[in-house]
């Protein structure tokens, strides 16, 4: 959809979900649970599933841009003044997300972006727990994340699946 380059990934991946830690993520599902059989064929009814998925990130891409301007390496402080709002975002994100259907021809895409949820909570966690060890540890974990996030393969097979890029920023 745009090319935004693997820094600009980066930086929406962690700022669009660096809250994860923040609320208990055992009560968030990642991948949409199955779904009733569409009555219209699976190509179409799986371009309407990526669509509705994109049209999400999309609005999620736009309200982590307004937050924080897709800043990946924000200061710690702003890292917590705008912690509550991204926990929002991504609480909301989350529900909207699970309320779309996924036609059965799209299980595999469906676990693709779970893989990606999964991982983006994963650095959320790590980037929580460093911000709460201090500036020193979060500056680490910032420099870490820019060193080796964008090579995850969740983030290739998510977009291999048909998702848009802006899907980052959860």
């Amino acid at each position: 959809m745009c090319d935004m380059g693997p820094m600009r990934a980066i930086a929406i991946a962690a700022s669009g979900c660096v809250l994860v830690a923040a609320c208990s993520s055992t009560g968030h599902s990642t991948v949409p649970g199955p779904a009733p059989v569409s009555s219209s064929s699976g190509s179409d009814a799986v371009q309407r599933y990526l669509n509705a998925v994109d049209a999400l990130c999309d609005g999620l891409e736009q309200k982590i841009n307004a937050l924080n301007g897709g800043q990946f390496d924000i200061p710690l402080k702003d890292f917590l003044a705008q912690l509550p709002q991204h926990t929002k975002l991504r609480d909301d994100f989350d529900r909207q997300l699970a309320a779309i259907v996924v036609p059965p021809a799209a299980a595999v895409k469906a676990r693709a972006l779970g893989a990606y949820i999964a991982f983006a909570n994963k650095l959320d966690a790590a980037r929580l727990r460093a911000a709460r060890q201090g500036a020193a540890a979060y500056r680490r974990e910032i420099g870490a994340e820019q060193k080796s996030a964008a090579s995850d393969p969740s983030i290739a097979a998510m977009e291999a699946t048909g998702f848009s890029q802006s899907c980052t920023a959860r």
